[in-house]
């Protein structure tokens, strides 16, 4: 991603083309979980490459620029987050997104939703650190850098999640 970024920060049209495909899949997955919906995510997306985009000369600067990307996309999630909060809309579970894994059988859409559920138990930061590994597929400094922790609390963070997550499906008999 680094490349693009550069060439976008630069000026290069085509770069930004090539910066939606190294990052658009996997910042769709992380907003799907953060906001429970592929359609708001689809909606925040965009709103996070028009900000990219708007902010280009940035890219060229930042030492990790997928981190930069991702906090731009969770600094969007929040906005929408808050706007859905203001009209009285309430906050959706993605269990959506553990759906679009393919979950074509009961048992396993069952399963799914309890998965959604362990992890919409969580605390927000820890959620969201399970967020930005498992969705979005961060590396455990992109992790860091994105919520501004270091890594190995952003690691000792996850492997506490999934336990926690792991003993709740587990007392639900999962």
């Amino acid at each position: 991603m680094d490349a693009p970024a550069k060439r976008l920060a630069s000026g290069d049209p085509a770069a930004f083309a090539a910066l939606y495909d190294a990052l658009a899949d996997r910042l769709h997955h992380y907003l799907v979980a953060i906001l429970g919906a592929s359609a708001d995510a689809d909606d925040v997306l965009q709103e996070t490459f028009i900000r990219l985009a708007r902010n280009r000369e940035r890219l060229g600067e930042v030492d990790d620029p997928t981190a930069f990307a991702f906090a731009v996309a969770r600094n969007e999630a929040r906005r929408w987050l808050d706007a859905r909060r203001r009209r009285g809309a309430t906050t959706a579970v993605a269990r959506d997104l553990f759906v679009e894994a393919g979950c074509d059988d009961a048992a396993a859409r069952e399963a799914a939703e309890d998965a959604a559920l362990a992890l919409a138990a969580l605390g927000a930061d820890d959620r969201e650190i399970v967020e930005l590994k498992m969705f979005a597929g961060l590396t455990f400094r992109e992790v860091g850098a994105v919520v501004g922790r270091p890594l190995g609390t952003v690691a000792s963070r996850y492997r506490a999640a999934l336990d926690r997550m792991r003993d709740l499906l587990t007392r639900r008999g999962r």
